[in-house]
């Protein structure tokens, strides 16, 4: 039996520093990784505005979001280079309860989700709810990777000013 990730994943920095780790421990561990993008009910709206209600349901019951789209298509590619198996799923609705239904479905050994961050609370990092519901209800082991987590020997990325972060 080989081993399975379940690799949760929205439009941010940390989320594409979780894939780098999914992807690089799956290469590891030669475990396959699940990748589920959900797109919370009021992105829905806001995309439906936007689109004039474009919505597909090419892979499960997720619409058609420009960004969950760029950020599968991302892990996708990071999978393809390091020859990892990968399954995407986009899903729709209230974040945490996609993804911990999504651990029911796939059975993994391992949730890997990026440290997103609560916006609201600028003056201190808070996980956004949704993180926490996964750390809180989740029967596997939950791996929360930092946005700034590099592998090791890369550079961190630089800014328009050519400083890190900048």
């Amino acid at each position: 039996m080989s081993a399975r990730l379940l690799l949760a994943v929205e439009d941010s920095p940390a989320a594409l520093a979780a894939a780098r780790y999914a992807v690089e421990l799956a290469r590891t561990l030669h475990a396959g990784i699940t990748a589920v993008a959900v797109v919370p009910n009021g992105a829905l709206v806001a995309t439906a505005t936007a689109t004039a209600g474009t919505f597909d349901v090419p892979n499960g019951d997720g619409p058609s979001h420009p960004p969950a789209r760029t950020v599968l298509g991302h892990i996708e590619r990071l999978a393809h280079l390091e020859e990892v198996r990968l399954q995407t799923v986009r899903r729709s609705g209230d974040v945490a309860r996609r993804v911990l239904d999504e651990a029911r479905r796939v059975g993994p050994d391992l949730i890997v989700l990026g440290r997103a961050e609560n916006s609201a609370s600028a003056d201190r990092a808070v996980l956004a709810p949704w993180v926490t519901r996964v750390l809180e209800s989740a029967h596997q082991p939950v791996l929360v990777v930092p946005a700034e987590w590099r592998p090791r020997g890369s550079r961190p990325a630089r800014g328009p000013l050519g400083r890190p972060g900048s």
